[in-house]
């Protein structure tokens, strides 16, 4: 099913990878790395060590092969993403060690593409914070329209903090502590985005409303060890994924949180899930001592796991799906068109792999 086409070596623990969804740039993808220190369990280390990171930027070119365009030596990351539907502007969001929100711009100098820092902001005085992860409220846009683009951060402290786009600025709509520990993943409702969840090493899973105070509407505590991951599907109204290091995926009902739909053992800590860009019938998970999964949750009471990637020998945390589809991506492999053809980007910690593999998930 996976079929590795190529390996680069990050020199830093990589930790996340994101492609690029604007149709213009959909052959681009980061990789943000993070500096591997002696004994460290995982990529959000407490004590006072400098900690240094690196965002790659690649192409994939007409052959099929990967391009390096551009390394970037900043603060460590913990985690990017791309602003989705975005025209106007393509806007990549990273968090980062010294506990900032920073915002860049894709642009185009002399033919070549490169990223630019747009603006930066600290999602708390504490210099000690750490920003964990974000979360852009454009998953499922349909137009240009950038007079709402806000993000959402989570931190170390446990704390949210909502960011508003304005022009070139960073502009804090709230703040609010929401785990007694690490907040480690926050993610937007895309059918609803005054619908915030996080999940925090306290084992909470939680909803917020931004229209209301900053109590949660709700709160579960059915994952067994913490929430690191939560994605909403973009295509089906009311279906949410979780991950967390209890090795188990979860999916939700989010008009009742009380009880998940289905839970799938995948046999790893789940670090990172991703839905496939298209159908968003498929679930890309990063289970870190277990490798890389995908999981088929087109039936979402009986999901299943079709396919494992155990290329990596390390930490897997970082995955995504390629915005390119199967007749591109079989073009510039010079292959014969076949249908239901992925490309997927992994990364692994300690041995600092970033790997590209093609997927062909067959149907019935």
């Amino acid at each position: 099913m996976f079929h590795t086409l190529e390996t680069f070596d990050t020199e830093f623990s990589a930790d996340s990878i994101e492609w690029c969804p604007s149709n213009s740039h959909k052959t681009i993808f980061v990789c943000g790395t993070y500096q591997l220190m002696k004994d460290e369990e995982s990529p959000v280390n407490t004590s006072q060590s400098r900690r240094l990171g690196q965002i790659y930027m690649f192409k994939i070119n007409e052959n099929g092969c990967l391009t390096l365009l551009q390394k970037l030596e900043v603060p460590a990351v913990l985690d990017m993403k791309w602003a989705h539907m975005c025209q106007n502007r393509i806007l990549l969001g990273v968090v980062n060690s010294l506990g900032y929100l920073q915002i860049y711009q894709l642009k185009n100098d002399k033919e070549k593409e490169n990223l630019e820092l747009l603006t930066e902001e600290k999602v708390a005085s504490d210099r000690e914070v750490l920003a964990l992860s974000l979360d852009w409220c454009s998953g499922r846009w349909i137009d240009n329209n950038e007079s709402n683009l806000n993000v959402i951060v989570s931190d170390s402290k446990g704390f949210i903090t909502l960011f508003k786009i304005n022009e070139n600025d960073l502009v804090v709509i709230n703040s609010w502590s929401a785990h007694k520990f690490e907040a480690w993943i926050t993610a937007f409702d895309y059918w609803d985005t005054n619908v915030i969840y996080s999940g925090g090493d306290d084992c909470k899973f939680q909803r917020f409303d931004t229209r209301m105070e900053t109590n949660p509407t709700a709160i579960n505590k059915t994952h067994g060890a913490g929430v690191t991951s939560l994605h909403s599907n973009a295509s089906k109204e009311f279906v949410l994924a979780s991950g967390s290091y209890d090795e188990s995926l979860r999916l939700w009902d989010v008009r009742n949180i009380k009880r998940p739909i289905s839970e799938t053992s995948l046999g790893g800590g789940v670090w990172r899930l991703k839905w496939d860009p298209f159908a968003r019938n498929y679930l890309l998970a990063a289970c870190m001592y277990g490798g890389f999964r995908i999981v088929d949750c087109e039936n979402v009471e009986t999901p299943s796991v079709i396919g494992e990637y155990n290329e990596h020998e390390s930490l897997a945390y970082g995955c995504d799906w390629s915005f390119l589809k199967s007749a591109e991506i079989t073009q510039r492999m010079h292959k014969t068109e076949v249908q239901n053809v992925y490309l997927i980007s992994t990364c692994s910690f300690y041995d600092h792999i970033l790997k590209l593999s093609a997927v062909h998930l067959k149907t019935d």
